[in-house]
């Protein structure tokens, strides 16, 4: 279910409930964030905790956010029949505390060691292997490894993103592939998701068979197909048509920079000042800095945007990348674009791909997306519809093998006046009695059994 619809109808429910205007005000103003984050709506605590941590509010410390999202929630359980992540009391998604007991037939466990060389007991059922060890413990040292690997602050955050809710099903990491099918295929979402998380936990069990020698046969697990789907792309057309919609002049600056230098969302944020030359920008992004050419156009508006310290602010604080998404997604529906990825990305994306249209390569392309390789470039080479579109009209092999369109029997709107003209024609063919331009309609014969 759509959480925007959900909304909708939450509000009109207050209303006939006969709450004030103010307070539908305030929840929407508070709603509407949990819309933009959440397209769908949410039904597991994991995810709500995730969106209090947010707004700065832990299970010891509720405010106000938590108490809209029971409002809502409590709406959606009475009317919508969807169960309440949200429960009226208590801890929000935190797991319960579990402690490892060693059985009396083993050694004594060091303190803060996790490295079980005999039978423990977690909670009652023992576990007997050699190489034990805790997932978190397991997850710990990965991220470790990946930071000292060099690996950006974001990716590291994705990494626990998914590692969060495997740590909280598995006190203990499985050795066996049956308890990680079932983990698999438990998790909800659009099967990017799912595969998403089968590529962490297959890197987490590599790291994990090089560093404490598990066995091999754990990275058995069933592929995971992802359909293809044909990503949207704005043309020409629907990017000019953002300028005449925007509301200041920095927004415009950021959409003349975004299509010209094709930054990421973060990297525009972090741009200040004396990141900018006459000819290029020096950008920091998930492979470290680099220097994106920029028009002579594009580096005028940015002197005349600020001149020393942060670009682009929002009352005198820096931009951050959630109001850049939601600024942009509310400009690109008032342009009249519809659907639910619409945000800076997209233009980025629609940039890469008019590059490559009007004769761009993919070396240079890479160098200004800040790809670490080819392989993420080589989709706009692939992508580029439009362009095969032209080519399917210059080649027109049908043209080749049936020069002609078919003729049909048409006649006139205005006067009757009955033409065989082409059926590709209709709407340019002028009448010669009463001159009407494209007035034509095509009866169907084949109803009357007669063909002329």
């Amino acid at each position: 279910m759509e959480t925007k619809e959900a909304l909708t109808r939450f509000l009109l429910k207050c209303e006939e409930r006969g709450l004030s205007l103010e307070t539908r005000r305030q929840y929407h103003g508070y709603l509407r964030h949990f819309v933009d984050e959440h397209p769908i709506i949410p039904e597991t605590p994991y995810t709500i905790e995730q969106f209090l941590k947010k707004r700065g509010e832990t299970p010891t410390k509720r405010g106000k956010w938590f108490k809209v999202l029971q409002a809502f929630y409590s709406y959606l359980e009475e009317f919508e029949g969807i169960k309440s992540p949200v429960p009226p009391k208590g801890k929000v998604g935190r797991p319960p505390k579990r402690k490892l007991v060693p059985t009396p037939d083993t050694e004594q466990i060091g303190e803060g060691s996790t490295m079980l060389t005999g039978k423990i007991s977690s909670g009652g059922p023992s576990v007997s292997t050699s190489t034990s060890i805790s997932t978190m413990e397991a997850v710990k040292m990965f991220l470790t490894s990946r930071k000292v690997k060099g690996c950006s602050e974001r990716t590291l955050q994705e990494y626990g993103y998914y590692f969060k809710p495997f740590v909280m099903h598995f006190p203990m990491l499985p050795l066996t592939v049956e308890p990680i099918e079932d983990y698999l295929g438990s998790v909800k979402g659009v099967p990017e998701t799912r595969w998403t998380v089968r590529r962490v936990l297959k890197a987490l069990y590599h790291f994990l068979e090089r560093r404490r020698k598990i066995p091999k046969d754990l990275f058995d697990w069933p592929e995971v197909k992802v359909p293809r789907k044909v990503r949207r792309v704005l043309d020409i057309e629907e990017l000019r048509r953002l300028f005449d919609f925007a509301e200041d002049f920095q927004q415009k600056v950021i959409l003349t920079l975004l299509i010209d230098s094709k930054i990421r969302a973060e990297e525009l944020c972090y741009l200040t000042r004396e990141h900018v030359h006459p000819d290029y920008i020096t950008v920091t992004g998930k492979t470290g800095e680099r220097n994106v050419p920029i028009n002579p156009g594009t580096y005028e508006l940015l002197v005349q945007l600020a001149a020393e310290g942060p670009l682009f602010r929002v009352n005198g604080r820096p931009m951050r990348r959630e109001y850049l998404r939601v600024m942009l997604r509310r400009l690109m529906e008032r342009s009249g674009l519809e659907g639910k990825k619409l945000g800076p990305h997209i233009i980025r994306h629609s940039a890469s791909v008019q590059h490559m249209m009007f004769g761009g390569d993919l070396l240079s392309l890479k160098e200004e997306l800040g790809h670490a390789t080819t392989r993420m470039t080589e989709k706009y080479g692939q992508l580029a519809f439009p362009q095969v579109r032209q080519k399917h009209e210059e080649v027109n092999v049908l043209g080749k093998i049936a020069p002609r369109s078919p003729l049909e029997r048409a006649i006139c709107h205005g006067c009757g006046h009955k033409l065989t003209i082409e059926v590709t024609r209709v709407k340019e063919t002028e009448c010669p009695e009463c001159h009407q331009v494209g007035s034509w309609y095509l009866p169907d014969y084949r109803t009357e059994g007669v063909r002329e």
